[in-house]
């Protein structure tokens, strides 16, 4: 028995408590009171694991960009790319990040991060506005069983990719960033429609209920009694998306849908390992401003 307990006590030591500290802080499950200062600081959240992880996947792919395989199946790792790809993340092209010398400041690094930023930021405000009208009728407590109708559409909208999308809409609107904010604008409804539907079906029937009782209209009750409810959690549903829009913005570059993934794409298929390396170094420093960023801004409406 006393084998069984010292296994017990070394395997809960130094297999189970460093698994749930890890997987604690790579779910950002922080406590809400502390002991002292020095139990607070233990549960800080550590953000820069998040970015370490989207480092190590970038470097992944880009190590697999540099694979070769021959008609006859054989696979093989191009050395010379391989060394030109570590030298350019060492030495990234940091004319080309700010824009000056042989770089135009609108073929800079900065410049499509803006680019980025910009259909993100017009692409989720434009679906917001269209998701209103289909959380509402797509919330039950709202407009009953005829919900059905307006969640089948949420459905829809939710089916294609971003990607996929955005290869529809170029067919209609062509190249460039107008196309990105489209694709935005109309496949963020999916998402942020059914999150509105659920905040209202879960919003309380007090307030509606004494304002009937006053005899007020619908658009009364919808002002006074529901809106007050599902504005903080609405305005955290859009930060949310928006911050999803960003990645999203970035990877719609490659089908040509504006913003720097598409700058990223030509760097990469030309073997342009500094020029590559300055636009992914863009990229993960955006990605982690806007986390930071959006996570502040939750907290405060919560």
């Amino acid at each position: 028995m006393k084998i069984i307990e010292n296994v017990g006590n070394f395997l809960t030591k130094f297999v189970i408590n460093p698994l749930n500290k890890f997987w604690n802080i790579l779910s950002f499950k922080t406590k809400k009171t502390f002991d002292n200062p020095k139990d607070a600081y233990n549960h800080r959240p550590l953000f820069w694991i998040y970015t370490l992880i989207l480092f190590i996947v970038i470097i992944g792919l880009l190590v697999y960009s540099c694979i070769e395989i021959d008609f006859m199946g054989n696979i093989k790792v191009s050395e010379s790319n391989l060394k030109m790809l570590f030298k350019g993340l060492i030495n990234p092209d940091w004319s080309l990040f700010f824009g000056y010398g042989s770089f135009k400041f609108t073929e800079s690094t900065i410049y499509q991060i803006i680019e980025t930023l910009a259909i993100s930021f017009v692409g989720t405000s434009i679906s917001s506005i269209l998701s209103l009208p289909f959380g509402f009728f797509a919330s039950r407590k709202i407009v009953g069983r005829w919900a059905f109708i307006s969640e089948l559409l949420l459905i829809v909208i939710r089916t294609f990719p971003e990607l996929l999308f955005g290869l529809i809409i170029i067919k209609v609107v062509g190249f460039g960033a107008f196309t990105g904010v489209v694709v935005l604008s109309i496949h963020s409804i999916g998402m942020i429609g059914k999150m509105f539907a659920e905040q209202l079906d879960v919003i309380d029937d007090a307030p509606l209920e004494a304002l009937d009782a006053c005899g007020a209209s619908s658009l009364v009750k919808i002002k006074n009694g529901v809106f007050p409810q599902v504005a903080p959690n609405f305005l955290s549903v859009i930060l949310y998306r928006f911050d999803l829009n960003v990645r999203t913005a970035s990877l719609l570059g490659v089908v040509g849908a504006g913003g720097i993934g598409y700058s990223l794409w030509v760097y990469s298929a030309f073997n342009s390992w500094s020029q590559e390396a300055s636009m992914i170094y863009g990229i993960i420093i955006m990605i982690v401003l806007i986390d930071i960023l959006s996570s502040y801004l939750r907290k405060k409406l919560c």
